[in-house]
């Protein structure tokens, strides 16, 4: 009888760390799309794209990949007028006001990669 209780408890605390685990993956996924428990080893993350070219990491920052010099192509005349980020994306706003330049470029902030360009037309 003593087992059996033993028994019971061991697993109805199993259920309660399966449920705090569960939760807390519910709650990291909701805050960061990209997130995941385990990375498989023949997936890739990182994305090959002409403008993203892979350098060695960066020291700064141990655990850290660096991904290198990002080439952003800007029309004659544009600038980076800011620089904004919201969880694992770079949103560079390129400026001034007008048809070739206003635009937001998206980027992956992990990898370097261009995701892409938000354009406004009237």
């Amino acid at each position: 009888m003593r087992a059996l209780k033993g028994l019971v408890a061991g697993l109805g605390l199993m259920i309660v760390i399966i449920m705090s685990v569960i939760a807390y993956g519910l709650y990291k996924k909701s805050s960061d799309p990209d997130f995941k428990f385990f990375s498989l080893g023949g997936e890739s993350t990182t994305s090959s794209t002409p403008a993203a070219t892979p350098n060695a990491p960066s020291a700064a920052a141990p655990g850290i990949k660096g991904f290198g010099d990002v080439m952003v192509s800007l029309p004659e005349g544009c600038s980076i007028t800011g620089v904004t980020g919201e969880g694992p994306r770079l949103f560079l706003k390129i400026g001034p006001a007008g048809p070739p330049c206003e635009r937001i470029v998206v980027l992956d902030a992990n990898t370097g990669a261009i995701l892409g360009d938000i354009k406004a037309t009237p």
